[in-house]
């Protein structure tokens, strides 16, 4: 159990907590929510003991485990044989069966799949009694395991412009136009396929979610099409070819792990100079507000996208196409993210392609 009684802290000339108080009884499981620089994270700091308040009472009845979801970060870089970000964090809980402990999870999914996501939720809804306070930005993830939510005050959100460029006219037919056509993609790591047979067509204004376990193949696959956009060839596959439609002009946004790193990449995104958006896990490194106010510009963006991202209420909300790149191929639907979730055929062809 956690009672804290009248925290106050500053950093600096900065006020962190003035006069918080948080009572988490036995068996609860908290979310944590808030923008930037609101204290998320100093306050989890602050119940763990690594920081000490001005002021303020913080009893803790219990053994404390904090796991923070940052350490997985990377991990798509990993060679094949080396621990997933869904095996770094089971390890990490491995023995956690006392409920005496609190467990204190600071984006706890991030990096992980959907694998991933679900077996930590299986994981908190199975042990009823242990204490958890979880700072998250997964809307899902916070839905499906907090029964209270606090949200801390922060600093108001920098809006994210995400104008269009000028779009591709219909075609004489009154055709939606294709912008991008793949065809036969292999790419190979360590003499092993990261992606192959990979062929799609997208046409202006579709919104494709790049999903499955195959992190490696999503980020690669994103990160050759912006190759093979720059240097007009094929990105760098053993096969196949690329080719964008004329007029046709991409932005694409890297993986990245920071704050500063995500903003940086945001400004780069000039207003209204691209029609088709390359986003590599856009959220990983937003707070839940900002996330809130990229789903909206994305959701109301003219033009095209590709993109993959761990956190499912974001991709419900943008996309209108949905492709699993496995190793051996794609599993690719024209539909919502929930639709391809329980589509029984999906499901089977995603467990033939995985097999392989």
């Amino acid at each position: 159990m956690i009672e804290i009684r009248n925290l106050a802290l500053q950093l600096g000339k900065r006020e962190i907590f003035s006069g918080f108080d948080l009572k988490i009884g036995r068996g609860e499981k908290v979310g944590i929510i808030g923008g930037e620089g609101s204290g998320k994270s100093t306050l989890l700091d602050i119940i763990a003991g690594k920081i000490a308040p001005n002021a303020g009472e913080v009893k803790i009845s219990g053994e404390i485990l904090t796991v923070d979801g940052t350490v997985y970060a990377d991990f798509s870089e990993l060679s094949m044989v080396e621990m997933s970000a869904l095996e770094k964090l089971k390890k990490a809980l491995r023995g956690v069966l006392d409920d005496e402990k609190i467990l204190l999870l600071d984006e706890p999914t991030k990096n992980l799949d959907v694998e991933g996501v679900e077996w930590l939720i299986k994981f908190l809804f199975e042990h009823k009694n242990l204490t958890a306070a979880i700072v998250s930005s997964d809307r899902y993830f916070l839905k499906a395991t907090c029964g209270r939510i606090i949200e801390l005050e922060g600093a108001e959100v920098e809006p994210i412009r995400v104008d269009c460029a000028k779009l591709l006219p219909a075609t004489p037919s009154g055709e939606i136009p294709a912008v991008l056509e793949a065809n036969g993609l292999l790419k190979n790591r360590d003499g092993e396929p990261i992606f192959k047979d990979v062929s799609f067509t997208i046409r202006q204004g579709q919104k494709v979610a790049f999903v499955g376990k195959n992190e490696l193949g999503k980020t690669k696959l994103l990160k050759t099409l912006a190759n093979a956009y720059q240097n007009h060839d094929n990105g760098g596959c053993l096969s196949g070819k690329i080719e964008f439609s004329e007029g046709v002009k991409v932005f694409y946004m890297p993986r990245v792990y920071t704050v500063a790193a995500a903003r940086v990449e945001f400004d780069k995104l000039a207003f209204g100079t691209a029609n088709f958006l390359l986003l590599d896990n856009p959220t990983a490194c937003l707070d839940l507000p900002t996330i809130e106010e990229l789903e909206k510009r994305l959701e109301n963006f003219a033009g095209t996208i590709i993109f993959a991202d761990e956190d499912r209420e974001f991709i419900r909300a943008i996309a209108n196409r949905i492709m699993d790149i496995t190793p051996q191929g794609t599993v690719d639907r024209i539909a919502n993210y929930d639709e391809f979730l329980a589509n029984e055929t999906v499901k089977l062809q995603i467990r033939e392609k995985y097999k392989a």
